[in-house]
């Protein structure tokens, strides 16, 4: 005979209106993810390797150190590394399913995001030996922009990539720091010249009467090794090595691997570097698929053309893609002090990069924003008329971004951002793990929304949308005071947003008028997964719903809308 069960569904009611139908699962917010592995709605993600006993999470703003270490160790994990910059934990897992853990982690309501950790390779495609000069700088109009602006020594460009040959002489003296992320050293020798190729597109020495031209000459560069010897990185990988190269001093940072279109894990880290100052620059693929995903704004996407103005072969496409940039036959710098022709938006990737070096050369104390819109709206229409999911906004246009960069007035922004909470609404209960969610714009871009609770900051939210995770049990029963306010790139501060909420005190004046458990039906017999759903019919609004087994609090699920 199978063991009976008996389910108590523990409810706490906020002041507000209509009814609603939870069902069991992930804790609802404006961050949850479709799934255990959202960035695997993308089908250039879903089939990828991963690293198998690893996990990528994100905790919630607000999640206590010591609950979640019990989470992870219920869950037999443990950290391995971390990047706090963007709420980035690495856990082994000693065994069991990752989705089955994944699940665990979601359902906890202490998680925003939990991700594989995938695996990407550097976008190269076959040479073509018949293409023998670099006529793609007369496409791009670098000569003319050459007549404005070589670059400049305070416009640093990141190369996230296999390595570097950096005694090569169109690159050594270039070469400002560097560190190998992958193998935590400051080894930063380029074994297959991936890396050292995509460096000489953005910056080799030039007019040196040597090798190649790069295309912003005195731009110097940071090597930052994330890659095995095979070429190969990872999602963790990518994201340390952005975030290290913003804090030695990047503006442009360019990464020629995918498909990271869909990589929550690189769009934090490139949200990160955006709101600091730096732009980061992605290859959009060679696998000359047509893919629905959108990218982020806060990093250009770049696909590659042929040897005319015409969309190269294997060149991704899709809604992300923001601009197009010359791949086949870009000759070189190589390893063993030569020289070589690539073809991949691997190269393409770099040409923008120096495009933005030099347009950032004009004037340093751009804003990334301004940088993204230059190069989008001066680029050489292409395809379609306007924008579209082929060549994006068109192929790069040095020379005529130049020009329009010098007319820019950089203005100085004292226009604060404007904040409010959404949920909970002022005065409600909270006797559970509840979420606060905060709306936050600004006429360029927020950098961080901060939660305070009596006075005194409790968390720090830098990734849009901003939502926190607090625990009632962590203050006295009584009424709070919490504070939402955000904060901008030039250092403006928003009003403040305020609620006070009762913490540690059931209900908010509402009555529970029923609750009916819709399946399976009383008296049922199941095994295996079962979905349980449940309707709940009251005048106010549902704020968080607890599940009992046996009386054993299975899963707090903490409703931020009615």
């Amino acid at each position: 005979m199978m063991p009976r069960m008996t389910l108590l569904l523990l409810l706490t009611i906020a002041v507000g209106s209509g009814g609603c139908t939870p069902t069991g699962g992930s804790s609802s917010g404006t961050k949850d993810p479709i799934g255990a592995f959202s960035d695997d709605v993308d089908p250039a993600l879903a089939g990828r390797p991963f690293v198998e006993n690893e996990l990528l999470v994100q905790a919630y703003p607000g999640a206590a150190r010591e609950k979640l270490d019990t989470l992870y160790a219920d869950q037999g994990m443990s950290v391995i590394a971390s990047a706090p910059e963007i709420d980035l934990e690495v856990l082994l897992l000693s065994d069991g399913d990752p989705e089955t853990r994944a699940e665990a982690l979601i359902d906890s309501g202490l998680i925003e995001n939990v991700q594989k950790n995938h695996i990407f390779e550097v976008t190269e495609v076959p040479n073509d030996p018949f293409f023998a000069t670099q006529s793609y700088l007369e496409r791009i109009g670098a000569q003319s922009a050459w007549d404005t602006v070589t670059g400049s020594e305070n416009v640093l460009i990141a190369v996230l990539d296999t390595g570097i040959e950096s005694e090569h002489p169109d690159l050594k003296s270039k070469i400002a720091s560097g560190v190998n992320i992958w193998d935590d050293n400051s080894d930063l020798s380029d074994v297959i010249g991936h890396g050292t190729s995509v460096a000489g597109v953005a910056a080799a020495i030039t007019d040196n009467r040597t090798g190649v031209a790069g295309i912003s000459w005195q731009s110097e560069l940071l090597v930052v090794k994330v890659s095995a010897e095979d070429g190969s990185s990872t999602a963790r990988h990518i994201a340390a090595g952005i975030l290290w190269a913003v804090s030695n001093g990047a503006k442009v940072i360019n990464v020629s691997f995918a498909p990271l279109q869909s990589s929550s894990i690189v769009q934090s880290a490139a949200e990160f570097a955006y709101h600091r100052g730096s732009l980061v620059v992605i290859s959009s693929g060679n696998s000359g698929e047509l893919y629905d995903a959108l990218g982020y704004e806060e990093a250009i996407f770049v696909g590659a053309l042929g040897t005319s103005d015409r969309i190269a072969s294997f060149s991704d496409r899709g809604p992300y893609v923001d601009l197009v940039a010359p791949g086949s036959g870009i000759r070189s710098t190589g390893v063993d002090a030569g020289y070589r022709l690539a073809s991949g938006t691997s190269f393409s990737a770099p040409i923008v990069s120096g495009v933005a070096a030099l347009v950032w050369s004009v004037n340093p104390e751009f804003r990334p924003t301004t940088i993204r819109e230059t190069l989008e709206q001066t680029a050489k229409d292409l395809g379609a008329r306007g924008y579209d999911e082929t060549y994006g906004y068109g192929m790069v246009d040095a020379a005529t971004a130049v020009a329009v960069a010098l007319e820019v007035i950089n203005e100085l922004d004292e226009t604060p951002p404007t904040a409010s909470i959404e949920s909970p609404e002022d005065g409600a209960s909270q006797s559970r793990r509840f979420r606060v969610n905060v709306d936050a714009s600004d006429d360029d871009v927020v950098a961080d929304v901060i939660l305070s609770i009596d006075g005194l900051v409790y968390a720090t939210d830098s990734r849009s949308p901003y939502s926190f995770t607090v625990d009632p049990d962590e203050f006295a029963e009584g009424e709070h005071e919490v504070t939402a306010t955000a904060i901008d790139v030039s250092g403006n501060v928003s009003d403040f947003a305020v609620v006070i909420l009762n913490f540690g005190v059931e209900g908010g004046g509402g009555n529970l008028s029923g609750i009916t458990f819709e399946s399976p039906l009383a008296g049922s017999r199941v095994s295996g997964d079962v979905s349980i759903r449940t309707r709940v019919e009251d005048e106010d609004g549902l704020v968080s719903v607890e599940w009992f087994v046996d009386g054993v609090s299975q899963v707090v699920d903490v409703v931020s809308g009615n």
